[in-house]
């Protein structure tokens, strides 16, 4: 794969519930980037450290919370062009909660990658709002859960408060619907609880059984079926990223 022309690009994925797929969706755009000759570095933000896990590394290695600390923590190689920073515990720490807001970007003012993708926990506000400060876009996800559209609707609303008063921050986000059955009537529906969200770009990643079947034998979604409904879906997400359907 020849070496894209340079771009730098750093995307916040959020949600305000778990269990929505946001780490699972962080894995498969980091993955699908860099399969297309892009440097990405994931950075996990969870104290949980799932995105690690996920894309195959030591999760309790030192990452996110060591670089928050003012250290120089080696992102870990996942493959040629893919580089991870674990979450982990300390990221639980109250220290880290003090932390100003812009520190996570000050942090990263020498780092060198075309995309650099923060998997954001939820539930936590304050390292979000790390995330968010130092993102360009942003990736809002959720499924059809009325507790996960509400939390939604509000990081949508924080990102454009945040826009309107001209603070630092995404210029542009788009909303994931993920784990999508159309079979099911609360998904079947999921597009209109968002109809009043004008000119925010709307993305469905249908359920798939090749999601579960890649993820128990250790591959990505786009290695191991990609051309899979999921898989398809998710590369129209990529491309937004890019800046392709801008």
């Amino acid at each position: 794969m020849l070496k894209k022309e340079r771009i730098r690009m750093r995307i916040a994925i959020a949600s305000r519930k778990g269990g929505v797929g946001k780490s699972s969706i962080t894995a498969s755009i980091a993955s699908l980037l860099a399969s297309d000759g892009y440097d990405v570095l994931a950075i996990d933000l969870d104290p949980q450290s799932n995105l690690a896990f996920m894309l195959g590394v030591d999760p309790t290695a030192p990452g996110t919370a060591a670089l928050l600390d003012g250290e120089n923590p080696e992102p870990i190689e996942v493959n040629e062009r893919l580089y991870v920073l674990p979450g982990g515990a300390d990221l639980a720490r109250q220290d880290i909660a003090r932390l100003d807001p812009e520190d996570l970007a000050d942090a990263l003012e020498d780092f060198d990658y075309d995309f650099i993708l923060f998997d954001n926990p939820p539930g936590n506000q304050h390292l979000e709002r790390l995330a968010i400060v130092a993102a360009d876009k942003a990736l809002v996800v959720t499924n059809a859960h009325p507790m996960a559209i509400l939390g939604a609707e509000r990081v949508l609303s924080d990102l454009e408060a945040r826009y309107q008063k001209k603070r630092k921050g995404p210029s542009s986000w788009a909303i994931v619907m993920n784990m999508i059955d159309a079979r099911r009537s609360l998904d079947k529906n999921i597009e209109d609880m968002f109809e009043d969200v004008e000119d925010v770009p709307k993305f469905k990643v249908r359920q798939d059984t090749k999601i579960s079947m890649a993820s128990a034998q250790g591959y990505e979604l786009s290695e191991f079926a990609p051309h899979c409904n999921a898989a398809r879906d998710l590369r129209k997400i990529k491309e937004w990223c890019v800046g392709e359907e801008d």
